[in-house]
């Protein structure tokens, strides 16, 4: 007889059993993403109070209170033991407090000393003189103050800087206040700059607030301070809130795509939230984060999950009900842009202009990055036939071969060789002409005897074109502001993106070697890596923000009109124009893989020449030149 007592079959009881462990995994596994989460709003506060502590301790110590200066500077190492500012910054008022005299009251008191007693007729009846300051001696006293504040400013030594001048400002703001102001806001920003790139960007993000209140409508800093903002936000989303990490890059991206590991986060933050969510189910929006991770880099295995999501999407996937989530298709909200969310406009039907890959002539040099090795290289690619391409140099970026065809000019990102080289390809003899590993974007004068080039390598991190003599130690003259330049292929005329001496009406500008004689060509900010054409009436060159994706576009150095040259939502950049001047070649990975196209300098259909050897890594730090 068949036992009462047992309700539930045996399988039953099983799935019950799988069911309440699988239960049990998802609220452990959401327990350590909480305390992920929560260890890293932990970590972003403490660095915040670590900066903001430094910012006190050097402000003590610029009014000369010591004791708070040396309590505020521990109260940094216990929070951050390995804190070279504060360590230094104990060394220096422990220093000033021992040169000190006993009696000498704290430095702040000391840039006011007391004039000599009145002289009276009975010096021992007389009251005694109420202490105050003579114009004399303020002068004197802030006179010194600020020898020591620009010696300290000459040797790159800005918080002693900043204290000094601080000093000036409490005991006699009418002593040179224009000239203390220019160098504190120096100070600060460079300051700022050191911070940055030692990676304390919380550190760095404090002093360009304190530069700013000094100079609120400076531009550039403002620029460069909203950007670390930015970037310490899309950190404390990254790894605990895909969404809003990828919204923050993306953000960043579009503004300034070279800034950091922007790029590379961002791909790997959309690839990351595609698999997020394909977990929810959400296979057709992740198919949109996957096409656009594969237009920043194509890394293994992406096009495979694209196409699995893209699989799941046709076949009608049902979306899950999660917060955030959208219908079938449909764009990701205020988070994607359109370029980004909608798919690849058909192929315009082919016109005459289109060039044939096989009547095209010359050689293409490019770099790109091993996939094995990781080490980027130069290479040249013969268009018009099957030849494999040959390497010209390792560990090398951005190549200009020199007018006459005997010298090539590069980036070196060797660590020993850092800095703007050359190599003789019938000698292999290599030369080095800079030694900042910030100096990039070459280009060759016409006469060959120069080079012109953009780095941030001074302390406030700002980019400026320099020219430089083609040789081992040049000389190097600063042009100002500016990046990407590129020389006329005939004349004194270098095109590089820049902005006017108050920092605005930015875009492409036009200049002399010896930085005189600017005027505009173009008036958007994003246009970058501008490229002559042989005749010089033209300059091509890429943009992002003209029609919401990266293109290429021509325009005429005569009137200043402008000619878009491709239309496709992909990336589509770092144009060279043919030695004919017909045609222009351009990076794109409009097909899932990074290729260099043809189209012609009038527009209308591009054509695929070849693929590129590798990958492109960042792109926007390498470059081609299209050469007979």
């Amino acid at each position: 007889m068949r036992d009462s007592t047992q309700k539930f079959p045996t399988w039953a009881l099983w799935i019950m059993g799988l069911l309440t462990l699988l239960a049990a995994a998802l609220l452990i596994l959401s327990i350590v993403l909480g305390v992920q989460a929560g260890q890293r709003q932990v970590e972003l506060q403490s660095r915040q109070e670590v900066a903001i502590a430094l910012v006190d301790a050097i402000d003590a110590q610029a009014r000369g209170d010591y004791d708070t200066a040396l309590d505020a500077y521990k109260h940094v190492l216990q929070l951050e033991p390995d804190n070279d500012a504060a360590r230094e910054g104990i060394q220096q008022v422990l220093a000033l407090v021992s040169s000190r005299p006993a009696t000498a009251p704290p430095v702040a008191a000391a840039a006011e000393p007391p004039p000599s007693p009145t002289p009276t007729s009975d010096a021992a009846t007389a009251p005694a003189a109420t202490p105050t300051h003579t114009p004399g001696a303020l002068a004197s006293s802030s006179e010194a103050l600020m020898q020591a504040a620009t010696t300290a400013y000459n040797a790159g030594r800005w918080s002693e800087t900043i204290s000094r001048l601080t000093a000036i400002k409490q005991a006699d703001q009418t002593y040179q206040p224009d000239r203390v102001n220019t160098l504190l806001f120096d100070a600060y920003v460079n300051l700022a700059g050191e911070k940055d790139n030692e990676g304390n960007l919380e550190e760095a993000l404090s002093f360009f607030d304190r530069a700013l209140q000094l100079d609120p409508n400076n531009t550039a800093v403002r620029a460069e301070r909203d950007l670390i903002a930015k970037y310490l936000d899309a950190l404390t989303y990254f790894g605990a809130d895909w969404m809003r990490a990828v919204q923050a890059l993306r953000d960043i991206h579009r503004e300034e795509p070279a800034y950091r590991d922007v790029t590379d986060r961002l791909q790997r933050a959309l690839v990351a939230y595609g698999d997020l969510l394909m977990s929810r189910r959400d296979a057709c929006i992740a198919v949109e984060q996957y096409k656009a991770a594969a237009r920043l880099t194509v890394t293994p295995g992406l096009i495979d999950k694209q196409n699995s999501a893209q699989t799941l999407c046709d076949e009608g996937e049902p979306v899950a009900d999660v917060a955030g989530a959208a219908t079938p298709g449909a764009p990701l909200a205020a988070s994607t842009s359109a370029a980004e969310t909608t798919t690849a406009p058909a192929p315009p039907v082919a016109d005459a202009s289109a060039p044939v890959a096989t009547a095209l002539r010359g050689r293409i040099l490019y770099s790109a990055r091993d996939i094995t090795t990781g080490r980027n290289f130069v290479a040249e690619q013969l268009l018009g036939g099957s030849a494999s391409p040959v390497v010209l140099q390792e560990e090398a970026t951005q190549p200009a071969l020199r007018p006459d065809g005997q010298r090539l000019l590069f980036r070196n990102v060797r660590n020993d060789m850092a800095g703007l080289g050359a190599i003789d390809p019938g000698t292999g003899l290599l030369l080095r002409f800079t030694q900042y590993a910030e100096d990039g974007f070459p280009s060759w004068s016409p006469q060959g005897n120069r080079v012109v080039f953009a780095s941030n390598r001074e302390g406030d991190r700002l980019w400026r074109v320099y020219v430089a003599w083609a040789e081992t130690d040049g000389e190097t003259a600063n042009l100002g502001f500016g990046d990407t330049p590129a020389w006329h292929p005939a004349s004194d005329l270098i095109v590089h993106r820049g902005c006017d001496a108050s920092g605005n009406n930015c875009g492409l500008w036009l200049m002399n070697s010896s930085g005189g004689d600017r005027v505009p060509l173009t008036t958007v900010q994003a246009d970058t890596r501008p490229s002559w054409a042989p005749s010089g009436r033209h300059v091509v060159f890429m943009s992002n923000t003209r029609d919401a994706n990266m293109d290429i576009y021509r325009v005429d150095v005569t009137n200043g009109q402008v000619l878009r040259l491709t239309d496709h939502g992909a990336l589509d950049g770092l144009p060279a124009v043919s030695p004919d001047g017909r045609w222009v070649a351009f990076v794109s990975n409009r097909d899932g893989t990074w290729k260099v196209w043809a189209v012609s300098i009038n527009g209308g259909t591009a054509t695929p020449l070849f693929a590129i050897n590798g990958d492109l890594g960042n792109w926007l730090d390498q470059g081609i030149q299209w050469v007979n």
